[in-house]
């Protein structure tokens, strides 16, 4: 019977397809699949298999059931608003109105019944699933639960039949190894395919010596990566190509064979046993040059790598002994016991790697889960003995697949995040290559990073989720669930969202951005170098162009998530609303910008002034503009700010200036003199304008100062971005020039007055402080010492007679 139901099954999609469909929705086949499927569930004892294919196939129809409630809904809603239009009925309505009013009506009817039939069937459904569900759990703790020989009865029966082992072993060997199928040809062909592999193998070692010998890993993990990979490719040549090229020569030998030869499985399992061998030496225990990826104290990576390596080498051997014909060829009491000895082996060596990783400093934390970890392998090996074999293996494979999915997907995160941050700061050359190749500058951000990092840790960790799940063997059905949530989308209130498209809405706007830098870049360095435009002019076609495509790729990637671009009103309407209530200085430095582009009053690279900040202008956005001052600060200043406020441009329109450098000399100097000194310095100047375009270099005589004779020398440099390095070297060649010539540039003197002096005193000696009186009062300080008597006023009056640069002195 369930052989024949079986066969109904396989035949029901084409006699389904070649039938007439009572319906375009396929509803009523639906119904009527249903209910074969409900009396074959009353009827017969499917096995598990079969109830996993029924509850995939009525998962689908689920689907199609929700669908049609979809559909039919919306046709009921149009039917509601086509009477609506018609309005309430009254006696004067024409015929056709009437006739109208009858028609929607039945078709209203007839849709709500669709819609009731549909319902119906989705709940049907629901409660097939869970009968289905509920039968396929029984059959599965059945499974679990169902016990065999213990480890006490299986070493009696050996030990009383001990040649079963030799037998058992021996006829396998002759009957299914494959080598009695190798004539000499054969075995030199074996031989050939080995020394080509260990042949290259040793090639690629010499060839890859002196690379490595220059190879130093950087400080990141990212690159210890590529330095351990190419350490232990270099190491692990010859035998994985040697593996690689059995491989091939068994495949050739024993092609068309069935079953596979045991020595074909071997060699198929070699290569993997040799790669796993090469990822645990890559992360803890590469060869130099490499660095472990992770750094253990205490020699922990070469402790937990050797008993890696064990488990590595358990995992082969169970290959070898329970996935190949060895587990059908040995008697079940000796593969059950081989089993459960390989178990105790496998928990042991298992129990001793976690106790290695407890002791990992950055680990201490979670010690409690590897003591559970600890128990569950106890248990795993309690029910491996005592016959709970079904139940033994399943723990055992979903606790070492998650914690090996995990470790793997951890080290993928960890490394993808390494490379993110290398990108992110320009730390490698290659790094340094992709950011020069989009047009990033030094310091800047990489644009669109933070997205694709999000994109990258939920693609990541939610394949992870996927592959746990199905190590922990969930059901078709559930994954059919999961993919309609993926694809289909979920309601979230008025909300429809589409994880899946959002995704790549995510990667299309990064990648759309990654283009519009690297077009904005080529547009700016190449093709508009060669146009005749202002340099504000192009920055402003550069900067606006960049604007626009993001704004496109924003908005296709809003087309690609499912944006509804009808929303736009409402979006609009509501940034209306907030500008008129706080978002005014906002849409102020907004329309700024754009002023700022097309006006064009400052452009990039101009020296500018705006209130107490002074700089160079080093970018000019939208909202705001980037000033660096001469320290070297980043000054953020509003839009706003350089329309209405009054700004100092140096180098709008002609980026010559007018330098002006004030000179003082001493009283009784030759002015001619001067005059001429100045001007030769200027015009020796090679920056100092001097084929006429501007005006000469020019003398003023200011004014008679306290100290000096008050001069100013003017010029007219090239570029006003040089004036402090023309000032500086001017000023160099003018104290050079005035020590040559004699001219003294004096400073500032005071003259001292004394009305009187102490008795006793003497030149040089300090006067002692003024005690204070007994019972309070200050100490008065020490004066400075007077080492010469007081100097002549410069208009000849004695010391201390009028004048206001004469002093008193002190009592």
């Amino acid at each position: 019977m369930t052989r024949l139901l079986s066969f109904i099954l396989c035949l029901w999609p084409v006699l389904a397809a070649a039938a007439p469909a009572r319906d375009a929705t396929g509803i009523e086949a639906y119904a009527h699949r249903l209910s074969h499927l409900e009396r074959a569930l009353k009827r017969t004892h499917p096995g598990a298999r079969q109830l996993k294919a029924w509850s995939l196939e009525v998962t689908d129809g689920r689907a199609q059931a929700l669908a049609c409630v979809t559909a039919q809904t919306a046709a009921r809603e149009k039917l509601i608003q086509d009477l609506a239009v018609l309005g309430k009925p009254t006696a004067g309505d024409p015929a056709e109105v009437v006739r109208k009013r009858r028609e929607l009506r039945r078709r209203l009817k007839r849709e709500d019944a669709a819609i009731a039939r549909c319902r119906l069937l989705q709940l049907r459904s629901e409660e097939l699933l869970q009968q289905l569900k509920a039968r396929y759990n029984a059959l599965v703790a059945e499974r679990l639960l169902a016990r065999g020989p213990d480890i006490l009865s299986l070493l009696v029966h050996n030990w009383k039949q001990p040649a079963q082992w030799w037998t058992a072993a021996s006829g396998f060997l002759r009957r299914h190894s494959g080598a009695e199928r190798f004539g000499m040809a054969d075995w030199g062909l074996l031989l050939l395919a080995a020394l080509l592999g260990g042949g290259g193998g040793w090639f690629l070692r010499r060839r890859m010596q002196p690379h490595l010998v220059a190879l130093e890993p950087g400080p990141g993990i990212a690159s210890r990566f590529g330095c351990s990979v190419a350490a232990v490719t270099r190491h692990f040549a010859v035998p994985f190509l040697l593996s690689l090229a059995l491989l091939l020569a068994m495949g050739y030998l024993t092609a068309g064979a069935r079953p596979l030869p045991f020595v074909t499985v071997a060699a198929l399992g070699l290569p993997a046993y040799v790669l796993a061998l090469a990822l645990i030496r890559i992360v803890l225990a590469p060869p130099p040059p490499g660095q472990p990826l992770l750094v253990l104290p205490d020699r922990l990576g070469p402790r937990l790598a050797r008993r890696l390596k064990v488990l590595v080498l358990l995992s082969y051997l169970g290959y070898l002994l329970f996935y190949t014909l060895l587990s059908r060829a040995l008697p079940q009491p000796v593969f059950l016991l081989a089993r459960g000895l390989f178990g105790a082996f496998l928990v042991l060596n298992l129990a001793w790697a976690l106790w290695l990783v407890a002791r990992i400093p950055r680990l201490r934390t979670l010690r409690w889960l590897n003591g559970l970890m600890f128990l569950v392998l106890v248990a795993a090996l309690a029910m491996e003995w005592l016959g709970y074999r079904n139940l033994a293996a399943t723990v055992l494979r979903i606790l070492l697949g998650t914690l090996f999915l995990l470790g793997l997907f951890g080290f993928f995160d960890r490394l993808l995040q390494e490379w993110y941050d290398d990108l992110a700061d320009g730390r490698q050359p290659w790094s340094q290559r992709v950011r020069a190749f989009i047009g990033v500058q030094d310091g800047a951000p990489f644009p669109g990073l933070l997205w694709i990092r999000l994109l990258t840790v939920v693609s990541l960790w939610g394949t992870a989720l996927l592959l746990v799940l199905r190590v922990w063997g969930a059901s078709e059905a559930t994954f059919k669930r999961i993919d309609e949530i993926l694809v289909g989308g979920i309601d979230i209130g008025s909300l429809h969202l589409v994880p899946l498209r959002v995704l790549l809405a995510i990667l299309v706007v990064f990648v759309l951005i990654a283009v519009s830098r690297w077009l904005q870049t080529r547009l700016e360095a190449q093709w508009l170098r060669h146009v005749r435009m202002e340099r504000g002019a192009r920055d402003a076609l550069v900067t606006i162009t960049g604007y626009l495509l993001v704004a496109a790729a924003v908005l296709v990637g809003l087309g690609i998530a499912g944006f509804d671009f009808g929303n736009l009103a409402i979006i609009a309407g509501a940034l209306s609303v907030g500008v008129g209530f706080g978002l005014q200085n906002i849409v102020n430095n907004f329309v700024s910008g754009l002023i700022l582009l097309f006006e064009r009053p400052i452009r990039t690279g101009d020296w500018i002034v705006v209130g107490s900040t002074e700089g160079y202008v080093r970018r000019i956005r939208i909202r705001s503009t980037v000033i660096q001052t001469f320290d070297r600060a980043d000054v953020i200043v509003p839009n706003s700010e350089l329309i209405s406020s009054q700004v100092t441009n140096w180098m709008l329109h002609n980026p010559r200036g007018r330098v002006r450098i004030p000179v003082g000399v001493a009283y009784g100097s030759d002015t001619a003199r001067v005059r001429e000194i100045l001007e030769e310095v200027a015009r020796a100047h090679p920056r100092v304008v001097k084929d006429g375009s501007s005006p000469q270099p020019k003398v003023l005589f200011r004014g008679f100062g306290d100290s000096a004779l008050d001069f100013e020398l003017r010029c007219f440099v090239y570029n006003i971005d040089e004036r402090m390095q023309v000032t500086s070297d001017i000023n160099f060649a003018i104290d050079a020039a005035f020590r040559e010539a004699g001219i003294e540039i004096p400073f500032p003197q005071r003259d001292l007055h004394l009305r009187e002096l102490p008795e006793g005193w003497r030149p040089g000696q300090r006067r002692r402080p003024r005690r204070a009186a007994r019972g309070g009062g200050s100490v008065a300080k020490a004066e400075a010492p007077v080492s010469a008597p007081p100097r002549r006023r410069r208009d000849g009056a004695p010391p201390g007679e009028g004048g206001d640069d004469g002093g008193e002195g002190d009592d």
